[in-house]
């Protein structure tokens, strides 16, 4: 189970990083505004990416040692 957390935590941890680059386009590049669908906009922005990478941090920081 702690496994299965720190896979999850990891792939969090990717996710966000990955968020992040994308947030960092979207705000230095407006034009790639319309590449992105209206759905996905507020789950690629730099708040969501913090959210990404606490959540998982946290799990990674959860697991023995």
């Amino acid at each position: 189970m702690m496994g299965l957390l720190a896979a999850v935590g990891i792939l969090l941890v990717l996710f966000g990083i990955s968020v992040v680059i994308i947030a960092g386009i979207r705000h230095f590049f407006p034009t790639t505004e319309g590449f992105i669908p209206d759905d996905f906009k507020r789950a690629l922005s730099l708040q969501f990416a913090a959210y990404y990478l606490l959540a998982g941090l946290l799990l990674l920081l959860i697991q023995p040692t």
